[in-house]
């Protein structure tokens, strides 16, 4: 699937499941983005490219590293579910990530995380 369709079907997904607390959303064709702010000003970027790779960024605030990302355009991360990582929130690591690039699955355990508020904990 190309990365746009998947961005549509994220974009699709995001507006059915959290329509109340989106400011904003829109797709960079160019970019091949999706940048969602939420009346919360956390913003999130998705990123599909046409080689499987994916990015989700939830960014909180303008401080350093306060953001979380689950992605797998590097392989560099020895965790379990290699090459897809999770960089938890005001870190540099990665830990394991249930997502796999799919939009129709991913998405909606995204926007769980993200109602739940789990992306905003902080390890310690």
């Amino acid at each position: 699937m190309k990365a746009i369709a998947k961005l549509n079907i994220a974009r699709d997904i995001f507006e059915q499941n959290l329509s109340n607390e989106i400011k904003t959303i829109s797709i960079n064709v160019d970019d091949k983005q999706l940048h969602i702010i939420f009346h919360d000003g956390i913003h999130l970027y998705i990123v599909y490219n046409d080689y499987e790779e994916y990015s989700y960024s939830i960014i909180f605030s303008k401080l350093e590293l306060d953001r979380c990302r689950f992605d797998n355009y590097d392989d560099r991360w020895n965790v379990s579910s290699r090459p897809h990582h999770f960089h938890p929130r005001k870190t540099k690591e990665a830990i394991e990530s249930p997502m796999k690039g799919s939009p129709k699955q991913d998405i909606k355990n995204l926007i769980e995380l993200l109602k739940k508020g789990k992306l905003k904990d902080i390890p310690t």
